[in-house]
């Protein structure tokens, strides 16, 4: 289960060359009080690969950010200076995060409808002011690069994104939501490839957090014969053309599965408590029952720390949830709800049940990378079995109508396209924790048959149904 967003795979790191013209200081729009500042971390970018400019802004949720940084101090911090020039520049609030509390550290392994000429976002931003975002920092980017210095009060997780950005022709570019990296002192470095996954690196918490794991020689090769498999030709016939879609998708979970443990060694052996309170802060898909028992070593360690009892907390509700969403299975019958599409407009789940003969309802997310790695597959079953009675009904669990919408004519969905949000009817009815999630049922008994799923497990489904 996805739990909140995207892929970073890249495994070297540039050194980087900043023109002196790109180097810009900046401050919070709050303004930063200096005499808190740990130290300076200056952040130098290249993202050339996919933007040539635009901005590159730094930003926290404001509901979701960190507090209660008191017990849990970091164990060194290495400084570095700050620019001289003493520029400053205003910034605006820009774009949400629609994840839950546990942010995505991984920007989307394979390329949906990106490429440098369109949109090469896994979930949609928009440029336009919006309040519940803290902007700490942001920097110009010129020639594919920039630079950006900051005087560092915490450190803690934050989420960045690039705004303004424009192809040659002048079309406006989007940006993979849910990039996610750690401020604190010291020299950063971020490279950006043509799928714009990306790594930092260079910071004590950073590496520690999302770049020791990837070292491991199992790693290494899972990531070496996925990027093999991307470039394979498209094979003439349908059949090697799904076996190959099937053999890159079980790659891909190989690869999570291995970050899932690297995370999970992190989390319950890494000395330093703000490493491991780091790690589970960015985890985004667990594999396995470890958080529980991550968070229970870490309260021992830091027993007064709010942000490790508030969590706690959290993970107690979701095994509830969890246990109370897992009620809804295989046999039983399906659950009517009210929605609305794109256009604001009611509709009901059961009005399309009774025009089809098996429905597939989808719960997704603009910024769920596997939900979206999906869709290609999901557009041609739905094109095949359409016509003999196969409908599809994707519900985003997304807080934001500017990213559904933009994500949604991204990908041209064909389908009627419900929404939106984590609290509405659809989410809560199903008891919606995580995507992808999506169940398959007899439209004309309302009896569900299958739930999760994905590739040839649903092909294999549909023909059985329907030949």
């Amino acid at each position: 289960m996805h739990k909140l967003l995207p892929h970073k795979l890249t495994l070297a790191l540039v050194a980087l060359v900043i023109p002196a013209f790109a180097v810009t200081d900046v401050e919070g729009v709050d303004g930063e009080d200096e005499s808190k500042s740990i130290g300076s971390m200056q952040l130098e970018g290249d993202t050339s690969a996919v933007y040539n400019n635009g901005r590159f802004q730094i930003y926290v949720p404001e509901a979701s950010r960190p507090s209660g940084f008191v017990s849990i101090a970091p164990t060194t911090a290495a400084a570095s200076q700050k620019n001289s020039d003493g520029s400053k520049q205003e910034t605006n609030e820009a774009g949400q995060v629609t994840k839950t509390t546990i942010g995505s550290s991984m920007a989307t392994p394979v390329s949906m409808s990106a490429s440098k000429t369109s949109s090469v976002s896994a979930s949609s931003m928009v440029s336009s002011s919006r309040s519940g975002t803290k902007i700490l920092a942001e920097a110009p980017i010129v020639d594919g690069k920039f630079s950006l210095s900051y005087e560092v009060s915490e450190v803690l997780p934050v989420y960045f994104h690039v705004l303004d950005a424009r192809t040659e022709s002048g079309m406006r570019m989007a940006p993979v939501k849910g990039q996610q990296f750690i401020v604190e002192p010291g020299e950063l470095t971020l490279t950006m490839d043509e799928r714009a996954r990306f790594v930092v690196e260079g910071g004590k918490y950073n590496d520690a957090v999302f770049n020791s794991w990837k070292q491991s020689d199992a790693y290494v090769e899972a990531d070496q014969d996925y990027q093999a498999m991307l470039k394979e030709p498209e094979p003439a016939t349908e059949e090697d053309r799904k076996a190959q879609a099937e053999a890159r998708r079980l790659q891909f979970e190989k690869i999570l599965k291995l970050e899932s443990d690297g995370r999970q060694e992190v989390a319950l052996n890494d000395p330093d408590p703000l490493t491991r309170r780091l790690t589970l802060q960015t985890t985004w898909l667990v594999m396995g029952n470890w958080v529980s028992e991550a968070l229970k070593e870490l309260k021992e360690m830091a027993p007064n720390d709010p942000w490790v009892a508030m969590r706690i907390e959290q993970d107690k509700k979701s095994q509830e949830l969890a246990a109370q969403r897992d009620r809804i299975a295989v046999g039983t019958p399906i659950l009517d709800f009210n929605a609305v599409d794109l256009d604001g407009s009611p509709v009901k789940l059961s009005d399309i049940q009774k025009e089809s003969k098996l429905v597939l309802l989808e719960f997704w997310a603009s910024w769920c990378g596997p939900c979206r790695t999906e869709i290609p597959h999901l557009k041609e079953a739905y094109e095949k079995f359409k016509d003999k009675g196969f409908e599809i009904v994707s519900f985003t669990i997304d807080d934001s109508q500017e990213a559904w919408e933009l994500a949604s004519e991204e990908e041209s969905l064909p389908w009627p396209n419900l929404g939106i949000g984590r609290e509405a009817e659809a989410a809560t009815t199903y008891t919606v924790t995580g995507v992808p999630y999506n169940l398959l049922f007899d439209a004309q008994t309302g009896e569900i048959i299958e739930k999760n799923l994905r590739g040839l497990q649903l092909d294999a489904e549909l023909e059985k149904f329907f030949m």
